[in-house]
């Protein structure tokens, strides 16, 4: 069944959310800090490949990401799969795209690993309503 392509984007959850990096076990206190998403840039949703929902595949992806100084992924690897090599690929490929906070060092921008979230899960859908509901009373 072919859907709308509004239908299928209201249909696709692809949730993000920041883990951490492995600066975050070793940031000082004071103006150390391990690097991370920047939440005020328009970072976009990885996408959720076609072929992934239509075989129903969901799943949840650990991605680590060398950002540089400049808050621009240097690289990404799969820290944790999904069980699903699309779903993992995209979400790689998606957080390339997105802008980071460097970690900061002794005052200073530098270059650290960060590790995010990348969930992907198809919709629950809800039961059709017994014709019942559609009687007049």
């Amino acid at each position: 069944m072919a859907m709308h392509a509004s239908q299928k984007a209201a249909t696709v959850l692809c949730a993000v959310s920041l883990i951490g990096g492995l600066a975050a076990t070793s940031a000082l206190a004071g103006s150390d800090a391990p690097a991370r998403v920047d939440r005020s840039y328009a970072n976009p949703q990885p996408p959720y490949p076609d072929t992934a929902q239509s075989n129903g595949e969901q799943g949840t992806i650990l991605v680590d990401v060398l950002v540089r100084a400049s808050g621009k992924p240097a690289g990404a690897k799969v820290e944790r799969s999904s069980g699903y090599r699309d779903l993992d690929d995209a979400a790689v490929q998606g957080v390339l795209n997105w802008r980071f906070v460097p970690a900061m060092r002794g005052g200073d921008w530098v270059k650290d690993w960060t590790t995010v979230k990348v969930v992907y899960q198809l919709p629950t859908l809800m039961p059709p309503a017994s014709p019942a509901a559609y009687q007049k009373p």
